[in-house]
């Protein structure tokens, strides 16, 4: 396993996304997390004008996705599409036509397929498993990153782990654009 100061070294390229029509493989395709370079960066202004424009009230008694999907004007019940999707959001993780579905829903839920779609699912299935990691480490007394690994692929082809201990928000251009918000969720669970 690499340590994380190989996220600043652009030669360590994220594995990419190729174009898609539907399902998770669409999500991808549209997301800043599975590309570089100046797609990545209009992307992930994307994600970034939207965490700004958002009013999210930490919670420790209210499950994080459903905050953040009440602060994005959606309904609670799509919660477990969320789950659904990002469970299967990486693809190394095991992949299924439910979590495709799902992604479907969603799709519909959040107004059709477009940027400003693709940013709110972004942010949605990134922060489902991460802040919910964060929150049960903070409940446990448990400490290091919520993502301890993240993955990319090294100059000569391989795809390698890169350990997030000192980096728990990672770091370079991809670091986690939802730091400020995952912080905030910390201190309300201290």
């Amino acid at each position: 396993m690499l340590t994380s100061a190989v996220l600043e070294d652009l030669r360590y390229r994220l594995p990419p996304a190729p174009p898609a029509g539907s399902g998770l493989a669409w999500l991808r395709s549209r997301v800043p997390r599975f590309c570089d370079g100046p797609e990545h960066t209009r992307r992930r202004a994307g994600v970034e004008r939207l965490l700004e424009s958002l009013t999210v009230i930490p919670s420790s008694s209210v499950d994080p996705t459903v905050v953040l999907l009440g602060a994005l004007g959606l309904p609670a019940e799509i919660s477990d599409d969320v789950d659904l999707v990002a469970a299967a959001y990486q693809p190394h993780t095991p992949q299924s036509a439910d979590a495709d579905a799902a992604l479907e829903r969603l799709v519909a839920a959040c107004g059709g397929r477009g940027d400003a779609t693709a940013a709110r699912m972004c942010l949605l299935v990134q922060a489902h498993a991460a802040v919910r990691a964060l929150v049960a480490q903070r409940r446990s007394g448990a400490t290091g990153p919520p993502v301890p690994v993240t993955r990319r692929i090294a100059p000569d082809g391989t795809v390698v782990e890169v350990d997030l201990a000192d980096a728990p928000f990672g770091r370079g251009p991809h670091a986690c654009p939802g730091r400020a918000l995952a912080e905030a969720w910390a201190a309300v669970l201290r």
